[in-house]
């Protein structure tokens, strides 16, 4: 891992799969080769998540200490804005144990 990021599993995550990296530094003060690893690290989660949950696209988030990287399937925006529900039901447990430790 980075010194300058975590990866974790977002506390209130959107969907299953969700995760988040977290900046020590604001986005805008990363060096031009720690921007070519942050592309590297967001290329290896979404090729994790690709391969253990098989998600139909993905939506990132960039804010300025954290990139959010949120997988998407087909009809899971109405089940998520009414009633909570996820369409592929994921624990933030599954999560951490498919993606962010094979990321290690």
């Amino acid at each position: 891992m980075e010194p300058w990021a975590s990866v974790e599993v977002a506390e209130r995550p959107f969907n299953g799969g969700h995760v988040v990296i977290r900046l020590k530094k604001s986005i805008f003060e990363l060096s031009e080769a720690e921007l070519k690893r942050l592309k590297g690290l967001i290329d290896s989660l979404i090729k994790l998540e690709k391969e253990e949950f098989s998600p139909e696209g993905f939506n990132i988030y960039i804010t300025g200490e954290e990139i959010h990287i949120i997988p998407r399937w087909c009809g899971d925006i109405n089940v998520a804005f009414f009633g909570g529900i996820k369409v592929i039901p994921l624990s933030n447990d599954d999560v951490k144990e498919n993606i962010i430790n094979k990321l290690q």
